[in-house]
């Protein structure tokens, strides 16, 4: 307590709750100095909570506002270092998200806590390292011991501007098979040779696994792995490793970049383009373009690798902002593989009357292609971008269509994913034909129902996905082995390691997979790619279709002949002039940015205006709509009259309704200043704008529109 006559001591302190501004409250310890990161232990409304020490010193607010004391101090140090907050208060600002609720994504789970049962787990805890433990596969982790004569020109720039120990972006253009991975292994070694820390982040947990397991070969203990797949004991013992300095280097995931590094020197993230850097719930921040804040803030070497470059990125490239390195040769020797366009539109349909089977999906070419590649003991990758065994079912008596209840999309049948039968059924799994699944909320439903319609019980399903290609492979090809790659075995991570360490060993013949096998990945006797449908992708209502198009088909294609066995590719289209398609096929990525960057300007795109989306949900339609045309009046009044902007909507979002809500939005296109200062009026003054029955999304720099 203070003394008599002397003035209460204030701090600010951040809780993880959506509020705008941090609580003010009283600090009673006379024989603690007050430090800026540690937890505490904070009265709020009846119980208590866990936040975070934000400010020393906090200014007295209204007097009529009675102040509560701190309860306990949690943390003898503080548990986040000056420089992460300062970095997370940055992106909290940029992508207009509320400060409480950054630290706490921040964070891993069970470090700070709004709910009672939470509080009372985290108090108990001390700071200690757990014996929480994960296995690493042990990958093929040979270290190349002849450098082509790109990767040395690359490691030696890198290496000047780790010693310079300024901020440098550099992107590193390396087509698939050129030797990226050992460049970033170099530029770690470089780095923790002068004393600082490293940052490797991946897009997908289901690169980390093999990626890992060669950066633990070389750096054994000094290497911490962050991604959601580990349980919440590793992924705090793992961060603790990283914010005591026993580990330098931390690998992981878009949340890694959050890493409580202490003396950043290098960051690079692998497979820049990759759309899941990009967080599309609550904290909407890009890792990718985060990591060069973080690096210009800390005087860090930020590498941005990829065979296949966002737009932006190389087009910063271009005008001089990032220096751009080129690997433009696969090592050692092996020749990236040739790609085999299939015209979908000309092929010859077949006897229907025959008793063969009848397979939508396979050209007769792609079939014998595989059957020749299996012969030789090759390994086939056949890549699409869609799970479940069907993607639309209906009743051919009336056309009713399944659609999910909670949500505007069709459903999917799943029919032998156990992990969703579990938890949809909890009856004998063997008398059902599955489960009507929806992708978006989860909602489950058996399989095959009668129609709700007209009672009907002929349904009958159509369209394909990985589930159901992997099951006519089976039967096109008796005695192979066949496993998927997708978001249904992703579930269980270690089941997922499992599967792509055997297909490397050579113990699966045919691995069918979505996006996740697109990336990163190193299998030795894949000599075959089939992609089923190259142009599903552009067939979505999003800016950048065309090049995640071209990026998609460029990296899985790069699966194929990365050793001496030139590889083979044949990509069935319905839409075989498309420049995205055409340039693909002959990897010639310069052709396709001119193309798609004269468009951009054209259209006003990223990178020459900046875009912010709003997006505006609640249960009521009618009430959903109209506060989003009234917000669209105070925008359009509020503009700078001398620089407009470009206001698309308020429109339904492509899909309308997504777990019971009803979505529209407004997307603004203009000078990042000018939205800038139109989205803080909206933040500031969003409590009067909207009812509390309305949420409001700021997506600033949004890649997707559904």
């Amino acid at each position: 307590m203070t003394n008599k006559g002397q003035k209460d001591v204030l701090i600010n302190c951040l809780i993880p709750l959506h509020l705008k501004d941090p609580l003010t409250y009283i600090w009673p310890f006379e024989d603690k100095e007050p430090q800026v990161g540690t937890r505490l232990l904070l009265p709020l409304k009846g119980r208590d909570i866990v936040g975070i020490l934000w400010e020393k010193k906090a200014k007295p607010p209204d007097a009529s506002i009675k102040l509560k004391k701190v309860k306990k101090v949690l943390d003898k140090e503080a548990l986040l270092p000056t420089n992460l907050l300062n970095f997370i208060k940055w992106a909290a600002n940029y992508y207009f998200y509320p400060i409480g609720r950054a630290v706490a994504e921040a964070l891993p789970p069970e470090f700070i806590s709004s709910t009672k049962k939470g509080t009372a787990k985290i108090a108990d805890k001390s700071l200690k390292i757990g014996k929480s433990q994960f296995k690493i596969l042990s990958w093929d982790n040979k270290q190349i011991k002849r450098y082509s004569h790109e990767q040395k020109k690359a490691i030696s720039f890198i290496e000047k501007s780790l010693l310079s120990e300024q901020f440098e972006p550099i992107l590193l253009f390396g087509v698939t098979g050129s030797g990226k991975t050992a460049v970033y292994i170099e530029a770690v070694k470089r780095c923790i040779k002068a004393d600082r820390a490293a940052l490797i982040m991946v897009p997908e947990i289901a690169m980390t696994s093999q990626l890992a397991g060669r950066f633990k070969a070389v750096f054994k203990e000094q290497v911490a792995i962050l991604h959601s797949g580990l349980t919440p004991a590793q992924r705090r013992d793992e961060w603790l490793k990283i914010r005591k300095g026993i580990c330098k280097v931390a690998l992981g995931t878009r949340s890694a970049i959050f890493s409580p590094l202490k003396d950043l020197g290098l960051i690079v993230v692998d497979e820049e383009h990759d759309h899941s850097y990009k967080q599309e719930e609550r904290f909407k921040y890009n890792a990718r373009d985060l990591a060069l804040v973080r690096g210009k803030m800390e005087g860090a070497t930020v590498i941005l690798g990829s065979g296949t470059p966002s737009v932006q990125s190389f087009y910063n490239a271009q005008i001089g902002r990032y220096k751009l390195i080129e690997m433009k040769e696969r090592i050692p020797g092996a020749k990236l593989p040739r790609i085999f366009l299939i015209d979908r539109r000309k092929e010859k349909k077949g006897n229907k009357k025959t008793k063969k089977l009848e397979i939508n999906w396979l050209t007769e070419r792609l079939k014998i292609e595989i059957s020749e590649t299996l012969k030789r003991k090759e390994q086939v990758l056949i890549f699409l971008n869609r799970r479940g065994f069907a993607t639309f079912i209906f009743c051919p008596e009336c056309g009713y269509v399944f659609k999910c209840k909670a949500c505007d999309v069709t459903l999917s049948w799943h029919r032998k994913n156990r992990a969703i039968l579990k938890r949809a059924q909890k009856e004998d799994l063997d008398k059902y034909s599955g489960v009507l699944s929806c992708h978006y909320c989860g909602e489950h439903y058996p399989a095959l129902p009668i129609c709700p319609k007209c009672n009907g019980q002929t349904i009958k399903s159509t369209g394909f996905g990985t589930e159901k290609i992997a099951d006519d492979l089976i039967e096109l090809f008796p005695g192979i082995t066949v496993a998927r790659v997708d978001r249904d075995t992703l579930s269980r991570r270690k089941e997922l390691e499992k599967i792509l360490f055997s297909f490397k060993e050579g113990e699966i013949d045919c691995l069918v997979g979505t996006q996740m096998v697109t990336k990163g990945h190193d299998f030795p006797n894949l000599t075959l790619v089939g992609i089923i449908w190259a142009d599903m992708s552009l067939n979505v209502p999003e800016f950048n279709a065309a090049e995640r198009t071209f990026q998609l088909l460029s990296q899985v294609a790069g699966r194929a002949g990365r050793t001496q066995k030139r590889g083979k590719v044949l990509l069935q289209t319905f839409m075989p002039d498309h420049y995205s398609i055409t340039c693909a096929v002959e990897h010639d990525f310069l052709r396709f940015y001119k193309k798609e960057i004269e468009l951009r300007e054209e259209l006003g795109y990223p990178p020459f205006l900046q875009m912010i989306n709003l997006r505006f949900s609640g249960t009521k339609k009618a009430r959903v709509e109209e506060c989003a045309e009234k917000l669209f009046e105070i925008i359009y009044k509020n503009q700078d009259s001398d620089d407009k902007i470009n206001i698309l909507g308020p429109v339904p979002c492509p899909k309308s309704k997504i777990k019971s809500k009803y979505r529209f939005q407004i997307l603004l296109k203009g000078k990042r200043q000018n939205l800038r200062k139109i989205c803080y009026l909206i933040d500031k003054h969003r409590a009067k704008l909207l009812p509390t029955t309305i949420q409001l999304e700021i997506d600033v720099d949004p890649i997707s529109f559904t």
